[in-house]
């Protein structure tokens, strides 16, 4: 299926990408509107009147995350891990990618039946220290901070 074809949907994927992290900056519109005119061939300022309307008038109230990736579910792996670049093009156009935002992208992940090695490096890492683990790591920078170094034999 062509780009064309499947715009609206990409637009729906943006826009709530856009909106995943509560806030919308003019750089994440400026950007979703960039990658579409990419995409269709043009230049953001002669999107199509129905591209920009859809941007415009988007109510992330109404998206279906499982709805909009069933358009790709087909789609061989490359062609999934290109869509998931694009989305995560969106979350990154404010310079900064919250949990709220990487869950997203992982959500769009999974909705499209992605293994996760396909797409880990589009999203955070995430390490969790349990409270010993973090007690001990502290115990040993406190320790490294009050207990200097030995002095070696012969050294003044």
């Amino acid at each position: 299926m062509k780009v064309r074809e499947r715009i609206h949907v990409i637009t729906e994927l943006f826009c709530a990408a856009i909106y995943a992290d509560g806030t919308i900056m003019g750089a994440e519109d400026e950007e979703a509107r960039r990658v579409l005119a990419d995409l269709l061939l043009t230049t953001p300022d002669q999107l199509p009147e129905h591209v920009d309307r859809h941007i415009r008038e988007f109510d992330v109230t109404k998206f279906d995350l499982d709805v909009a990736a069933r358009d790709f579910l087909a789609d061989p792996p490359m062609k999934k891990r290109r869509l998931l670049e694009l989305v995560s093009k969106m979350v990154d156009a404010d310079g900064e990618m919250d949990l709220r935002e990487d869950q997203f992208l992982r959500a769009l992940a999974e909705a499209l039946e992605m293994d996760a090695s396909e797409y880990e490096d589009l999203v955070l890492e995430i390490e969790v220290i349990e409270p010993e683990e973090r007690l001990r790591r502290k115990r040993e920078s406190f320790t490294e901070l009050i207990v200097p170094p030995p002095i070696p034999p012969g050294a003044k």
